[in-house]
């Protein structure tokens, strides 16, 4: 099993880190994109539709959930000063980007104009996402998740338990699938990212339950909300992950 970034498009990037076995490569989004794509590449490049691949080495000391976390909560440590990072890419292909979006390895993009329409939500602030569409309560999706395959053995409930005094009862919900950030990583929203990933390292890889909590406990700034539906929209669909049960 290895771990691969992929991305798209220049002055916007796309970014996941999807975990494949052997050299099978997810072929989610071969047309629908429209343009040609950047090069997001290291030494030895692949390309699948309109994404281009860059292999990750596995870290054996930590999980691969958690491993790729890293690359979707500490994007500025990616794309420092908008910049693919060094290790990542060779000088000759490391444009600037002014914009970045991290999608979830289930998410499958249907149409061309997904990244611009992603800026547009933006609007003007420095990061996006889409509301949760099903809960706005860390303490119901930490009953949710409980149940799931991929977080059993997870202290997800002392986790949710340490943010009570911090995060009260419907406090609201942020869906990470999809980020929207304006690249280079403000200062500010680089701190929430910084204690974000800490809490990950902390307790759980189930990001949506430390979110709220950092966002409150530091004084945020909130992601801008996307108010369209995470599961009906026009832009992509989401695909069931083999080990979400």
């Amino acid at each position: 099993m290895r771990q691969v970034l992929r991305g798209f498009a220049r002055p916007n990037l796309a970014l996941r880190a999807v975990e494949v076995t052997g050299d099978s490569v997810p072929d989610d989004v071969v047309s629908a994109l429209g343009e040609a794509p950047d090069v997001v590449v290291d030494c030895t490049p692949m390309a699948v539709g309109a994404w281009r691949i860059v292999p990750i080495r596995r870290d054996p000391r930590a999980h691969p959930r958690l491993q790729a976390k890293h690359f979707k909560l500490m994007s500025h440590q990616v794309f420092p000063r908008g910049r693919l990072a060094w290790r990542y890419a060779v000088l000759s292909r490391r444009p600037h980007f002014d914009l970045s979006v991290w999608v979830d390895g289930s998410v499958r993009i249907m149409s061309p104009s997904f990244v611009g329409d992603m800026r547009e939500r933006l609007a003007d602030g420095p990061w996006a996402m889409f509301i949760h569409p099903d809960r706005d309560c860390i303490y119901e999706e930490a009953q949710e998740s409980s149940g799931m395959r991929k977080y059993r053995d997870l202290p997800i409930f002392p986790q949710v338990e340490a943010y009570r005094s911090t995060v009260p009862p419907r406090g609201g919900l942020h869906a990470c699938t999809v980020i929207v950030r304006r690249e280079p990583v403000p200062r500010r929203i680089l701190e929430v990212h910084d204690a974000w990933w800490a809490e990950n390292l902390k307790w759980t890889y189930q990001d949506q339950l430390s979110l709220p909590y950092v966002l409150r406990r530091d004084g945020g700034p909130d992601p801008h909300p996307i108010r369209e539906c995470l599961w009906n929209n026009p832009w992509f669909d989401i695909l069931p992950h083999t080990s979400d049960a």
